[in-house]
């Protein structure tokens, strides 16, 4: 359980609320991680932008970035 008790859609700016909606869609979940980044906004889109850089660097062949992300979401406990 987590230490800081994550903030729900309907206790944050709109613009927030939009992003905690957007990721639990994409997870099928609400995000936990994202629902205590919220505390911080700068620190949630600080963390949003870190995660796409993988995607937009074009360093990696897609398919190959697709399984490193897998792999380091399977390393850490995150389901994918």
């Amino acid at each position: 359980m987590a230490r800081i008790r994550p903030l729900r859609e309907d206790e944050v700016s709109p613009e927030i609320a939009k992003v905690l909606s957007a990721t639990a869609d994409w997870l099928g979940e609400p995000s936990i991680g994202a629902g205590i980044q919220a505390h911080a906004p700068a620190v949630l889109e600080a963390s949003r932008r870190l995660n796409a850089m993988p995607a937009r660097s074009g360093l990696l062949d897609p398919q190959l970035r697709d399984l490193v992300c897998l792999r380091a979401a399977e390393m850490v406990g995150c389901p994918f």
